[in-house]
Parts: structure tokens; sequence; C-alpha cells
């Protein structure tokens, strides 16, 4: 159900994590979620530049490229994607999560080095998280 705001929230064994947006809140180059951990404190922020260009800035300044480009995301520098988000899983001769999620497509997920939790995590959520 959706009402004012959508509420997002990410959770593993060492993080928990949530975001609220206001969906009436107009879309600009600019605009930004916040990602918050349990005490409130943000963790991170995703930031909308232009259709299929984000960023993903943490509080200690670190900066991640997300692009959307064919149909996939791409995390990581320009040209040099640390992560991509690539092939769309529907079919039901592939795996699919438990009854109640088959409205999304799901995505295939590689890791092209080793990444912290939190990274996967942010990686992991930005679908749910990105503003059109």
């Amino acid at each position: 159900m959706m009402g004012s705001s959508a509420p997002v929230r990410i959770n593993s064994v060492h993080y928990h994590w949530h975001s609220l947006f206001q969906m009436d809140t107009t879309i600009v180059p600019g605009i930004g979620r916040r990602v918050n951990d349990e005490s409130g404190k943000e963790v991170y922020r995703l930031i909308y530049w232009k259709p299929g260009f984000y960023q993903a800035r943490s509080v200690n300044g670190a900066t991640v490229n997300i692009e959307i480009r064919n149909g996939m995301y791409l995390f990581g520098a320009a040209g040099m994607p640390v992560t991509a988000m690539t092939e769309r899983i529907s079919s039901q001769y592939k795996w699919l999560p438990e009854r109640g999620f088959d409205d999304e497509p799901y995505f295939k997920t590689t890791f092209f080095e080793e990444v912290t939790e939190p990274y996967a995590l942010m990686v992991l959520s930005f679908p749910a998280l990105r503003v059109y």
C-alpha cells in the first residue's frame, strides 16, 4: 500500500537501515534520498542527477556513480563498474523468491571485486530506493 511516503527497510545480520521519501516530492537534479541507521544517523544519500544517472554518497565522503544503461544498473567509476545488476529474471523457469514477490523482476548481481557488506547492501537496495 502506498501512502504519503515510501518507506524502505534494508536489513542484514549486522545492519538495519531505513529510508523515507515523500511521494509528492518534485524530482529535480540534486534531489537526495537519505538512508539512515537504526539510531537515525545518516549512512549514505542517494542523489538523482539526471535520467539514468545517480550517485551514492556516504557520510565519510565516498562516492559511487550509478548508471542505468540498457536495463542494467552499473555501479562504480565511469567505464569501470565495480558491480553490475544485469539479467532480469522473471521467467518461471528460473529461480524466484517465495510467493508474494512475483510482480517485479529480479536481477543477477555481479561484484567484480570484493566489497564490504554496507556497499553490497547499498547496491542490492538501489532498485527499491531510486526515484523516477
